[in-house]
């Protein structure tokens, strides 16, 4: 459900965003800019700190991957990559699948759900598996983008923070 490309002039979270493609993403998204760096001291290290991110980040600097960040500090050592001058940042930042199943909740529903003992979950299971699903038809929700046979979210339910916040930053061992 997301677009192709966007330009963001400001790292946000893409939850507050107003197209619907990219409140309800859910996925991956490629992070690029380039910038520029003085002469570097010898032997000191570069680190590159991300701020805040949510949920995963990976992290690579002119064409090379260096790893991914799962959690706090979003900081990682950049030091092999950089040059002195122009350096291609580029940040893949991926999300959890809530958000666009609770966007997919906003939709026409294509199929039932059931209500299951709430004694030991609060979600709903898929009742039975549509026809349209068995047959290998299209939807006849055109704008639901997932199907799952088990779902904790209502249309109501509140959004996951995503996306790189920042602020972004390079940061040189002193």
């Amino acid at each position: 459900g997301g677009p192709a490309s966007a330009q963001f002039d400001a790292l946000d979270d893409w939850t507050t965003r107003p197209e619907q493609g990219i409140k309800y993403y859910s996925g991956t998204a490629l992070y690029k800019k380039t910038i520029s760096l003085p002469a570097l001291k010898p032997g000191k290290k570069v680190y590159l700190d991300l701020g805040k991110v949510n949920h995963l980040a990976t992290v690579s600097v002119n064409g090379k991957k260096l790893g991914v960040l799962w959690t706090t500090p979003w900081r990682i050592d950049v030091s092999s990559a950089v040059t002195v001058g122009n350096n291609l940042l580029e940040i893949a930042v991926t999300n959890v699948w809530a958000n666009r199943l609770i966007g997919d909740e906003k939709q026409p529903s294509d199929f039932e759900w059931e209500h299951g003992d709430t004694r030991y979950s609060d979600g709903l299971f898929l009742k039975e598996f549509p026809g349209w699903f068995l047959k290998h038809e299209p939807r006849p929700s055109k704008e639901r983008y997932t199907f799952t046979t088990w779902n904790y979210f209502a249309k109501e339910t509140a959004l996951t923070p995503s996306g790189l916040m920042g602020p972004v930053r390079i940061v040189g061992e002193a």
